[in-house]
C-alpha cells in the first residue's frame, strides 16, 4: 500500500500546485516554522521553479539543513541552498546564502507553545558570478538579522517575523539595496497515522523601497529607487509529509500565490515551483 501511495501523493501535489509560489527567501520564511519533536533532524530537499516574470528565470535548488536540540526546549537549525538560475543574459550557479536560527520556547502547556527565534541570513552565496544581474546570483550579498515569535495551539500556528536587511550587495551590475521584511503566517496541520497534512497563509511587506546603482552614475556611485519595490505579496502554502519508517518521512511543499510581487530584482520570486525532501529525525 505504501508503496502505491507514494506515486499517487507525487501526481497529486505535481497537478495541484503547478502554478506554486513559493517564499524562495530561506531567511524570513523560516520563522515560525513547526518542529515535530526537539530532539535532532536532518533533510534534505531538490526545487525546480521559474519566476513566471519578463525576466523568464527558470532555476534549480538544493538545499540541506541540519536541527539539533541544544538546550532544554530550544532548536538550532542551520540551512544551506546550492542554486542554479538561467535566463536570457546566461547561467549562474553556486553555494547560496547561510541561514541560522534558534528556536527557544519561553512557555508551554499540553497544548500550547509561545516561542521566540532569533539568528541570522548570512553572505556566503556568489554575486557576481558571470557578470550577471542581482536576480540571476545563488547570493543576495547582504548579512541580514531574523527576528521572530510564535505559538502553537494544536492544530493552529501563528507566527510574526522580522528580516532586517541592512547592507548592500556588491553586484556589480546593480548594487542592490533591499528593503526590511515584515512576515505574518497562519497555519492548520492534521495529521493521521502516515501522513500529516498542513495550510498556511504568509503575508510577507518589504517596507522599504529596493534601490539599485543609477545607469547614469559615471565616476561616483548614485543610488535610484525601484517604484513599487516595497511590494506586499501573499501565498496559501500546502505541505505534507509521508512516514516511511519510524525515522524517515517524505516530504512536499507548494504554494498559490493571492498576491504576487511585481518586481522581481532579488530574483525571489517564484511563479511556478515544485519541491520534494526527505527528512530524517532522531
Amino acid at each position: 500500500m505504501k508503496r502505491l501511495l507514494i506515486p499517487i501523493v507525487c501526481i497529486l501535489f505535481v497537478f495541484t500546485h503547478a502554478l506554486y509560489s513559493q517564499c524562495s527567501d530561506a531567511g524570513v520564511c523560516s520563522i515560525g516554522s513547526q518542529h515535530e519533536q526537539l530532539g535532532h533532524s536532518f533533510s534534505a530537499g531538490y526545487a525546480f521553479g521559474k519566476s513566471g516574470k519578463s525576466d523568464d528565470l527558470t532555476f534549480h535548488s538544493f538545499h540541506v539543513e541540519g536541527s539539533i536540540r541544544v538546550l532544554e526546549d530550544s532548536r538550532l537549525s542551520i540551512v544551506l541552498p546550492w542554486s542554479s538560475a538561467s535566463g536570457p543574459l546566461g547561467k549562474a550557479s553556486g553555494i547560496g546564502d547561510l541561514t541560522i536560527l534558534l528556536n527557544q520556547v519561553v512557555w508551554k502547556n499540553t497544548e500550547n507553545q509561545l516561542s521566540v527565534q532569533a539568528g541570522g541570513k548570512f553572505a556566503t552565496g556568489s554575486v557576481n558570478l558571470g557578470n550577471l544581474p542581482q536576480a540571476y546570483q545563488p547570493g543576495l550579498g547582504t548579512n541580514d538579522l531574523l527576528l521572530g515569535i510564535s505559538f502553537h495551539t494544536e492544530p493552529w500556528l501563528f507566527a510574526l517575523g522580522y528580516q532586517l536587511s541592512p547592507g548592500r550587495s556588491s553586484n556589480a551590475a546593480i548594487q542592490l539595496k533591499r528593503g526590511d521584511d515584515l512576515l505574518a503566517r497562519v497555519g492548520y496541520k492534521t495529521r493521521t497515522d502516515e501522513f500529516t497534512f498542513g495550510l498556511e497563509v504568509l503575508a510577507i511587506k518589504r517596507l522599504q523601497e529596493a534601490s539599485i546603482v543609477s545607469p547614469s552614475a559615471q565616476i561616483t556611485s548614485s543610488f535610484v529607487s525601484i517604484p513599487g519595490s516595497d511590494q506586499f505579496q501573499v501565498n496559501v502554502l500546502g505541505n505534507a509529509a509521508m512516514k516511511l519508517s519510524k525515522s524517515y518521512s517524505l516530504r512536499f511543499l507548494g504554494a498559490v500565490p493571492l498576491r504576487s510581487r511585481p518586481v522581481n530584482v532579488d530574483g525571489l520570486t517564484r511563479s511556478i515551483t515544485l519541491s520534494i525532501g526527505l527528512h530524517y529525525a532522531i
